[in-house]
């Protein structure tokens, strides 16, 4: 949420292209700290299982980077509604969204 802070309300930079630039900065972000602290996956540290859950990561992430985008576009851009309450919304269903994924399927135990 702060770097959406920053990119819209801060920087002017527009909706949509903020709410994306604050994905970017968030996925990396996350996928360190789901890794190695969240779920705590051990042995698989080597660089080719990290490119390839990282890759997957993002994929997965996609997902509802894009379902952000659709929610932000429609309450901040088209309805003009509180920008800082539906990024709060929006970033609760990604959280339930994300979290499934990484459960379920980037780093379920083998």
């Amino acid at each position: 949420m702060l770097s959406y802070e920053l990119f819209y309300a801060r920087w002017h930079i527009p909706n949509t292209l903020s709410v994306f630039l604050a994905w970017v900065a968030a996925v990396t972000f996350a996928f360190f700290t789901n890794k190695f602290i969240v779920f705590r996956v051990k042995g698989t540290e080597n660089r080719h299982n990290i490119i390839e859950e990282l890759l997957y990561f993002y994929f997965c992430r996609a997902a509802s980077g894009v379902l952000d985008i659709i929610i932000m576009f429609i309450t901040v851009s088209l309805l003009g509604w509180n920008h800082t309450l539906w990024k709060f919304i929006s970033n609760l269903v990604m959280g339930v969204c994300n979290y499934l994924a990484g459960r379920l399927f980037i780093f379920a135990k083998k």
